[in-house]
Parts: structure tokens; C-alpha cells; sequence
């Protein structure tokens, strides 16, 4: 059952090498990528939950991330990654997917979709990043004017910290996740999610050395894709329309008003009306 009789949602775990895995509803599946790099998935939850009555949503940790084991030689790409979500494409005897991919997993989607072009039916980017490395510097060029120069200097010396051990991943995002909403009351109802170092920084550095599938897009000029972007994200519409959309012409850019970076925390209502509409749309 997608909702008991109380209105509760309630979700169905499963693991699988390793992976924490959990779905909800019975009907087309929607694959839920989640950022950082090295978050969790419980960034969707439970903001996503109400199109489960409509669709089975598919949220799961990628490797080293939440409950999710971690790599077995401790090393961390974007195309393992790409290959875990086809894994777990084929585990879910999916034939095609559609994909919901938020920041570092907008640009997951679009790595799986021009890998496996032929597996993914509908593409939902939000708080996208861009279709190479470019955008990925762009945020954090973007992010850093934000900044005050103490909390420039603060940051500067907590990632070290985090570097040697010193400090956590936790004392950085206070200084951060601001700045990632329109409203900090946003942040009330953000779930409190952990973020792997080792990953975000190994995910990290891959993608601004290797992020990069301008030369694959016309592989998915079939696939219909929707990007919608907070007004007030650290990459405005404006600058995911250069970095993105300019690149695939065929996709549909959607500003969604006075939000930031994470729409589906801010804006849920708005999301879940134009995922629905999308995933639920005939091309």
C-alpha cells in the first residue's frame, strides 16, 4: 500500500549489494538521484511522498552515501555510479526508466541517460549544475560571492579540518546551507541529512577533471527533459540556461519563484504538480 488509512506513507526497504534502497507506490517508476556528491536520499522525504500515489517512486543511497555500503577499495567515480543505477535498473526489472535527478544528481541523469540512452524513458533535472565541468566551477564561483570574507575564512579552515579529521562535514554546511535556500525557514523542514567527505571529495574532484557530455548529447534528443530551477539558486536561470538548456534545446526550463538551490524542500506542492504532470504526460 502507497497510504494507509491514516494518511501515512509508508516505504519498502530493500538492500541490495549493499545498497539501501526504498520504494513506494505500485505504479510507473520514477528513480530519485540525490546530490552532494555523497548525501542521501532522505533529501527527497518526505516533500516527494505524495506522487506515490500516482507512480512507485525508487529513492536509494548511492555507494558510500547514508546506509549504503561503502566501495570496496574505497574509491569513488561518476561512472560507478553510473553503473550502480543501471544495476539497480536491472535488479528492479526495469526496462526503461524515468529519472529524477537533483544537483550532483542532475548530472548523474544526464551520464546515465547518454550511457544508456536507450534505457531511460522521461528525464526531471532540478537545482541542475550544467552539461560539463563548467557549471560545477560556476556554482562554486557563485556561491563563494556569496560568502562574507569570516566565513570565507571559517570554511577555509573547517575543510582542512574535515581534511585531517579535525572537524566535520556538519560545521561546514552551517556556514552553507543559507545560502542554498530563499528562506532559512526553509531549513526547518529539511530533513537532516549526512554527506560522506571521502565521496564528495573523490566525486568531486572526477567531475571537475572528467564532467563532460556535450560531444553524447545527441544521443538523448529523443528523450523528453524537463529542468526546473529555483529563482534565487545559486545558478540563476539565467546561467543554467548557458550552461544547460543551450545545449539541449529540446528541454523545458521552468523558474520556480522565490526559491533557491532545493526546490523540492522549498516549493514541494510546485514540484510534485509539474513531476506529475510530466511523468504522467504522452510525447
Amino acid at each position: 500500500m502507497t497510504v494507509d488509512n491514516k494518511g501515512t506513507f509508508n516505504l519498502t526497504n530493500i538492500n541490495f549489494q549493499g545498497l539501501n534502497i526504498n520504494t513506494i507506490g505500485e505504479g510507473e517508476a520514477i528513480v530519485f538521484l540525490h546530490g552532494g556528491p555523497g548525501s542521501e536520499h532522505r533529501f527527497f522525504l518526505p516533500h516527494v511522498l505524495p506522487l506515490s500515489r500516482k507512480f512507485k517512486l525508487v529513492f536509494y543511497d548511492q555507494r558510500g552515501c547514508g546506509k549504503s555500503a561503502p566501495s570496496i577499495d574505497g574509491q569513488y567515480s561518476m561512472m560507478d555510479e553510473v553503473c550502480t543505477l543501471e544495476l539497480l535498473r536491472k535488479e528492479l526489472k526495469l526496462e526503461k526508466i524515468n529519472i529524477f535527478g537533483e544537483s550532483w544528481g542532475s548530472m548523474l541523469a544526464l551520464l546515465y541517460a547518454t550511457t544508456y540512452p536507450e534505457r531511460v524513458n522521461k528525464i526531471l533535472l532540478t537545482a541542475a549544475i550544467g552539461v560539463s565541468a563548467e557549471g560545477f566551477k560556476t556554482f562554486g564561483k557563485e556561491l563563494e560571492k556569496k560568502l562574507s570574507e569570516s566565513e570565507k575564512s571559517k570554511l577555509s579552515k573547517l575543510e582542512e579540518g574535515v581534511r585531517n579529521g579535525e572537524s566535520s562535514i556538519d560545521e561546514v554546511l552551517a556556514i552553507l546551507d543559507k545560502y542554498y535556500v530563499y528562506t532559512e525557514d526553509s531549513l526547518k523542514v529539511k530533513a537532516k541529512t549526512s554527506i560522506n567527505p571521502t565521496v564528495n571529495q573523490q566525486i568531486g574532484e572526477d567531475i571537475l577533471g572528467h564532467y563532460d557530455v556535450i560531444s553524447k548529447l545527441d544521443s538523448i534528443k529523443d528523450i523528453p527533459i524537463v529542468v526546473t530551477q529555483g529563482c534565487d539558486d545559486i545558478l540563476t536561470s539565467k546561467l543554467i540556461k548557458e550552461l544547460l538548456i543551450d545545449y539541449i534545446p529540446h528541454s523545458k526550463l521552468i523558474t520556480i519563484r522565490n526559491c533557491g538551490h532545493w526546490t523540492v524542500v522549498e516549493k514541494p506542492d510546485e514540484m510534485n504538480e509539474i513531476a506529475h504532470d510530466f511523468f504522467n504526460s504522452t510525447f
